[in-house]
């Protein structure tokens, strides 16, 4: 039976147990020959391919005395664990990326610190479903696929209370619904990790809050009479923002279809429940599809100003100050019309 498993399984506390059962004669160390036949043989389990497994026992033995004591197997699990999580960040990395952009990423995250760890988006999605537990358990209609709206929640984007300019984003923690805490929160999470890992947790928080303001913004400046919930907006601005280098990069990214074709059906089976919400139930309960609209702008223009260009070409820096400049008059012209006299139709 295989002394080892894959290294993410265990925590290295854990590590003495292997270490003991490869000890045979428990006398503390064991004959590196004996440890170099069990991860060579084992490799595969260890999440390592061959030649990372030579890596980490090239240097197994530090004092050289032909012996491995369990402070220097600690430090070759060590080794294992951070090459296996690697190896997973730039196969999570290449998910996003053209492949005129891999070559780039993999040197730079070939010297991925973790930090900060890519958590962002993992942790807005666990308070989302929280707080949507929370209402949903507390209300008379429970968890259903289109409700509860908690009306009176002091995050909901309120028409009535525009001077409480901290609901524009934290409107993003309640949802109408599991079917839409559902699709926000898969989305996110698949799409949000990976863009994470190329381009650090600011950037990509930058994108998706913007996102999330820019679409409540939009919503009171053209269908301000709608309370307004969900995350659709910072959703929104991380699909069009991944979508926007689908296209540029069309002949290069891998799998082109099938990411514009998944990208489609999000889109449609989210706008479809919003645009359900908005005119079919009682009045009472409308939110606005809005939102998701804005989001939408907001990530095709922020993803050029915030996320990390791998390969900058010359084009592109007219197009970063185009799409920065675009995106301060959107927000302006929204904020004028929805807070200058006059403008504002209640």
């Amino acid at each position: 039976m295989s002394e080892f498993v894959n290294p993410l399984s265990y925590d290295p506390q854990d590590w003495y147990s292997i270490f003991c059962r490869l000890d045979h004669d428990n006398d503390g160390l064991i004959p590196v020959e004996v440890v170099r036949s069990a991860v060579l043989q084992n490799a595969a389990l260890l999440g390592l391919l061959k030649h990372e497994a030579e890596s980490i026992l090239r240097d197994v033995d530090s004092n050289f005395d032909t012996y491995v004591d369990f402070s220097e197997f600690s430090a070759m699990m060590a080794k294992a664990k951070s090459l296996y999580v690697k190896r997973l960040t730039i196969y999570a990395a290449r998910s996003v990326l053209a492949k005129s952009q891999q070559p780039s990423a993999v040197q730079y995250l070939s010297h991925y610190n973790c930090f900060p760890p890519p958590l962002f988006m993992f942790m807005i999605s666990l308070i989302q479903v929280a707080i949507y537990l929370y209402y949903a358990l507390e209300s008379d209609v429970g968890i259903s696929p289109v409700g509860p709206v908690p009306i009176k929640s002091p995050f909901i984007l309120d028409p009535n209370h525009k001077e409480q300019i901290w609901r524009f984003l934290t409107y993003m923690f309640i949802h109408i619904g599991y079917t839409h805490i559902l699709s926000n929160v898969v989305v996110q999470i698949l799409l949000g990790i990976p863009l994470e890992l190329v381009h650090k947790l600011w950037r990509v928080a930058g994108v998706y809050l913007l996102g999330v303001v820019t679409g409540s913004l939009l919503v009171m400046a053209i269908d301000p009479n709608v309370y307004l919930g969900g995350a659709s907006g910072g959703v929104y601005a991380l699909l069009s923002a991944h979508l926007s280098n689908v296209i540029i990069n069309w002949d290069e990214m891998e799998f082109n279809w099938v990411r514009a074709i998944i990208i489609m059906i999000v889109v449609t089976i989210d706008c479809g429940s919003a645009l359900y919400q908005r005119y079919f139930v009682e009045t009472f309960n409308r939110v606005s599809y809005v939102s998701h609209i804005g989001g939408f702008i907001g990530g095709l223009l922020l993803g050029v100003v915030l996320l990390r260009n791998l390969k900058l070409r010359r084009w592109e820096v007219y197009a970063w100050w185009f799409c920065l400049v675009a995106y301060i008059m959107l927000v302006s012209v929204c904020t004028v019309i929805i807070y200058a006299p006059g403008l504002y139709a209640k």
